[in-house]
């Protein structure tokens, strides 16, 4: 557990280390143990928000949370944003042990038919809250993002996800800051002005949502959050969900496979059939690796923003865009980069026409409406 730990503490704050490309690297070492395998995915979910809040990089659990957090940073609420993270992320894991006792019902019930139908509806949903000619836009997005990620997934790529989210919510983010950027990182006080009724109640919604998410193949966790998003009306309460539906829907895909041996995301993918039910074992691996993270997560992600302190923020995010860039052609060369520079294309337009950068979520979603 402790050196999962370590690990989803390195894959979770630095930019571009993607926890399923360390979590490779270890299983080919022959570190690939079930249980550090959980104590880092888990780990990660709780991290995670340091670059992708700090930095606007993206990983498919917390693509659609950037923007909501990048307005509070700016704001001066950084430290903020990271306590909304640690603690959503906590409560997920507390709420997921008692739905434990009903999921393996749920996994065994589940047919793709379903989960065809509810991408579909949510889709349309999705179209339809924009309005007038922003409808058409709207399609216009869903499709050109849908298309991208049909191409990205029929091509020999080591890291699709990273050129596709990166592309879409991260180089947008990063560009806007270049040209309009100033000043620094504030950290802010870290005080969650937010009701605890309503904080827990937002990541009680995360967490049924990630479980959903977890059964349907290719439903990624941004998705799941997408639903939260029709329930939020504000940045405190949709990133509540954003961050426990991460960390649910890592918990649930863990449980689906031990339940069905389905495999739901890239962490789980690298690991070995196990018999061993989720409860009680993992459940108090869970709560430990989660009350680990929470007592030092806050005091890690102040000594970041300490150093950042140093930095002009216009500059630090070129850096950023670089590295990006750089690590692109490293793991898929000329070929990566071209899926990157379509979907930086994709989520500039969607800037452009004033609609939602959630429709590019079409990304995934098109090709599970398609089959």
């Amino acid at each position: 557990m402790l050196k999962g730990i370590i690990a989803g503490t390195i894959s979770g704050t630095l930019p571009g280390i993607h926890v399923n490309t360390l979590g490779a690297f270890l299983a080919g070492i022959g570190a690939g143990d079930n249980l550090l395998l959980f104590s880092m995915g888990l780990t990660h979910t709780f991290l995670d928000v340091i670059p992708s809040a700090f930095l606007g990089v993206p990983d498919e659990g917390t693509a659609l949370g950037i923007l909501p957090a990048h307005r509070l940073v700016i704001r001066g609420k950084a430290m903020e944003v990271v306590r909304i993270a640690l603690w959503a992320s906590f409560l997920a894991v507390l709420m997921a042990i008692p739905l434990s006792l009903v999921y393996p019902i749920l996994a065994r019930l589940y047919a793709p038919r379903i989960g065809r139908v509810a991408v579909g509806a949510l889709a349309l949903l999705l179209i339809l809250t924009e309005s007038g000619l922003k409808r058409l836009y709207a399609v216009l997005v869903f499709l050109l993002s849908g298309l991208l990620g049909i191409l990205a997934f029929r091509l020999p790529l080591k890291e699709p996800y990273y050129h596709l989210f990166t592309g879409l919510f991260g180089i947008p983010v990063l560009a806007a800051a270049l040209v309009d950027g100033g000043g620094h990182v504030v950290p802010g006080s870290g005080e969650i002005e937010m009701e605890a009724k309503r904080f827990i109640g937002f990541s009680l919604l995360g967490t049924f949502l990630g479980m959903v998410a977890s059964l349907i193949p290719a439903f990624t966790a941004s998705q799941a959050a997408l639903i939260g998003s029709f329930f939020s009306k504000d940045e405190r309460s949709f990133l509540a969900v954003v961050f426990s539906v991460n960390t649910s829907n890592f918990l649930f895909s863990f449980m689906n496979f031990l339940e069905t041996g389905r495999v739901r995301n890239g962490i789980v993918a690298l690991m070995a059939p196990s018999a061993r039910g989720f409860l009680p074992y993992y459940a108090l691996a869970a709560v430990f690796v989660s009350l680990l993270v929470l007592s030092y997560g806050d005091a890690l992600a102040g000594a970041v923003l300490r150093v950042l302190a140093y930095v002009p923020y216009r500059f630090m995010n070129g850096v950023v865009v670089t590295l990006l860039v750089l690590l692109s052609l490293h793991f898929d060369g000329l070929l990566g980069l071209l899926v990157l520079a379509g979907g930086g294309m994709v989520g500039f337009l969607a800037v452009l026409f004033g609609v939602k950068r959630t429709n590019c979520m079409g990304v995934l979603m098109l090709q599970i409406i398609i089959g």
